[in-house]
């Protein structure tokens, strides 16, 4: 094992050299560059408030998203800490950022440049896989199918490179759905999981901690640009609850060993956690949607009424995240109680009506959402704090 620790070229699966793991600071680095991608997703939707803004960034956030889970899981498999893994990552990260710089502008004259600069993240991560199947003979049956599918994908986003619009869209959706379906086919096809000590729990939390800071901008960031009318603070104000209400519901109910017990248990238990980890998609991308319709309700708080486009990207937001924390929270070890499923529905619900055509202000629309959230809150932690208490 000795000489193995030394190789520049070895990985090794995590949970040989570590017993209680934690994000390394590289990780959280990586996270850090991640999160320009998304910020410029933000910005592209606050730039086109309308209908084919808010597909476009929807359709152009899965891709995002996905590669982060990507580079991230693998860095939860094996360790990137020693020798060229670690220039590999710092590199990747480096092309995260002309990634995040050509996002914009995908679905807009810009593809074939965003096509070249994924392709070349996905030959990283591809060629990782390789790597740690040729390395690390314990995870050879799972980082082969990893690898195999992965490789086909990459094929697929090199061809999309070579084709026009719109045969170049519908290669990037066969693409990644090869990608996004390879994990639970294959943990749930493969007989003898191997044992792993994970801390993508951890990391899912820190990255929402993250994306929540967007949304701490997007009030700084309106508020900043206004006259500091009563309308525009209130509506700050608001906005900021919007924000802590939403780490609260994360935070409040978040368990840490939601893989690890996947991990260790039968099928139904590994489709549970592909549920909660998948759903985490639905909860980053209602925050960013959400602090985007914060900045945009400070911005025309004197308004008398909302766009139908930009009450979708507010209540829209919010209801997508109330779906995938309630989705991710369910699938945990811990589940969610009936109560708090049917709370979260019904708030979720209500957020959907008021996208309707209404009369309602931005500042009252802002206000009443963020007065809905912390009632919910207070109400959802009752039985948490009366159990603390007993």
């Amino acid at each position: 094992m000795s000489r193995l620790r030394h190789h520049p070229l070895r990985l090794l699966p995590q949970q040989n050299y570590e017993s209680d793991r934690h994000a390394t600071w590289l990780e959280l680095f990586f996270d850090l560059v991640f999160v320009l991608a998304i910020a410029e997703l933000a910005h592209m939707l606050h730039a086109d408030l309308s209908w084919t803004g808010i597909v476009s960034f929807a359709v152009l956030f899965v891709p995002v998203w996905w590669l982060w889970i990507d580079f991230s899981y693998f860095a939860d498999q094996f360790n990137i800490e020693r020798g060229i893994y670690r220039i590999v990552l710092l590199v990747t990260m480096f092309g995260l950022i002309v990634m995040a710089l050509s996002v914009s502008h995908a679905l807009d004259g810009g593809s074939a440049r965003f096509a070249i600069a994924y392709t070349v993240l996905r030959f990283i991560i591809t060629t990782l896989y390789w790597q740690a199947w040729r390395c690390v003979p314990p995870f050879r049956v799972l980082t082969w199918r990893y690898a195999t599918s992965f490789s086909i994908s990459l094929v697929l986003w090199i061809l999309s490179i070579l084709v026009p619009e719109p045969a170049r869209f519908w290669l990037w959706a066969i693409a990644l759905l090869i990608e996004i379906g390879n994990g639970p086919v294959t943990y749930l096809t493969v007989r003898d999981v191997p044992a792993q000590n994970s801390h993508m729990d951890e990391r899912f939390g820190l990255f929402t901690i993250i994306v929540l800071g967007e949304a701490i901008v997007a009030v700084a960031a309106g508020v900043a640009g206004t006259t500091w009318t009563w309308q525009s603070i209130l509506s700050g104000i608001s906005g900021f609850l919007i924000a802590v209400s939403f780490w609260w519901m994360y935070f409040e109910r978040a368990n840490e060993s939601a893989i690890n017990q996947a991990l260790k248990g039968g099928k139904m238990a590994l489709f549970r956690s592909f549920v909660y980890g998948y759903s985490h998609v639905f909860a980053f991308m209602g925050i960013a949607m959400t602090s985007v319709g914060i900045q945009v309700a400070i911005e025309t708080a004197t308004d008398s009424a909302f766009s139908l486009e930009t009450s979708a990207i507010l209540c829209g937001g919010i209801a997508i995240f109330l779906g995938g924390v309630t989705l991710l929270q369910w699938a945990s070890p811990c589940s969610l109680p009936q109560r708090a499923i049917l709370l979260r529905i019904c708030l979720a619900a209500l957020s959907l009506c008021l996208i309707l055509p209404t009369a309602i202000s931005p500042v009252a629309l802002v206000s009443l959402l963020s007065i809905a959230l912390v009632l919910l809150n207070w109400i959802d932690g009752v039985p948490l704090r009366e159990a603390g208490a007993s």
